[in-house]
């Protein structure tokens, strides 16, 4: 290759590492200091290849750390690295930590409906993760494949509770080996500085689970991978007018009494058990059901009744009506009212 096109190459690198604006570099002492909170005279270094940085605190320009001499240092890397410490330091130094996400949900009711499994779906759900762990670290195994996390949280007052991981995408997601080891893993999506400050300032990681990343429309920066716990859900809390699969508002209700009254009710599912009279058969569908398979569906299981959808005498006329081919006979109303048949 000749030495010009070198050259070339070589002063594009340099170009691009001087454009990157680093925000953070480490004292002498090695803690992480901010741009804003540098001092001239005083010497910081690269916190991934330890160069000797110089700060810019000019006030026409952005205040930036710049590195004093050329240097191969990976700007992804640098983000990476510094994504960890901050969130670490903001993990250790808050007094809340928050994880938001929809976690699978099912119906904490018994249901009125017989043979039907319980309703499902999902339930907005907010963790203050302080709560459960106090110690963060950086870098360490924590299963015995040796996978190592960017940051693993533990509770040292409850050593058996089950470490969470937190992982940093900025160039490479999560592995499948990691996942499929059942770990539960919360990956950040980071690109910029901007994304480490959002969290660090609000201590809220917003988060959507994998197993439902197609469906979703926001959080896709925080995927959390083998969070499976079911929670319940109370359908009166979370009724929504929209959203049937929480409250089965076309519940119906067909009770009869031992006198052979009956009468039919709609309501939400939540709603029967308050409804519904005492000592009484019920017959509980969500379908338009006719009378007479009701009636049917109660002679099945012993109930003994007497009404005119079962009478082989009570036949429907021109018209549609229930007519008792024996009202003649025995001087019974001609159209008799199956409510009050006996």
């Amino acid at each position: 290759m000749p030495f010009f096109r070198l050259n070339l190459i070589k002063l594009k690198t340099d170009d691009m590492v001087k454009k990157q604006d680093y925000r953070y570099a480490k004292n002498s002492y090695g803690e992480l200091i901010e741009i804003s909170n540098a001092v001239r005279g005083e010497k910081y270094f690269c916190p991934i290849c330890g160069e000797l940085m110089t700060p810019h605190l000019g006030s026409k320009n952005k205040k930036h750390f710049e590195h004093k001499n050329i240097t191969e240092c990976n700007y992804e890397s640098y983000i990476h690295e510094i994504a960890k410490m901050m969130i670490r330091k903001a993990f250790l130094s808050s007094e809340h930590f928050y994880l938001n996400y929809k976690a699978k949900a099912i119906c904490s009711l018994n249901c009125p409906f017989a043979n039907f499994p319980k309703c499902e779906g999902e339930k907005d759900v907010k963790f203050d993760l302080r709560k459960f762990y106090d110690i963060c670290e950086m870098e360490v195994p924590y299963n015995e494949k040796g996978h190592k996390a960017d940051l693993i949280l533990k509770s040292s007052s409850n050593p058996k509770r089950s470490p969470l991981v937190i992982e940093i995408f900025v160039t490479h997601k999560c592995t499948d080996d990691k996942i499929k080891e059942g770990t539960r893993i919360i990956e950040i999506k980071i690109e910029s500085e901007k994304n480490i400050d959002d969290i660090v300032k609000n201590c809220i990681l917003k988060a959507v689970r994998y197993d439902t990343l197609n469906y979703s429309t926001s959080y896709e920066n925080i995927i959390l991978y083998n969070f499976n716990k079911t929670e319940l859900f109370d359908p009166q809390e979370t009724f929504n007018e929209y959203d049937d699969d929480f409250s089965r508002k076309d519940t119906i209700v067909f009770w009869l009494n031992k006198h052979g009254y009956f009468k039919k009710f709609d309501c939400h599912c939540y709603e029967v058990n308050s409804k519904l009279p005492q000592n009484v058969h019920y017959y509980i569908t969500n379908i338009a059901t006719p009378f007479k398979e009701i009636f049917q569906e109660f002679s099945k299981q012993g109930v003994r009744i007497r009404n005119c959808f079962l009478c082989k005498f009570s036949q429907p006329d021109y018209y549609g009506d229930r007519l008792c081919t024996l009202y003649k006979k025995h001087n019974l109303p001609r159209k008799p009212s199956p409510t009050t048949a006996l």
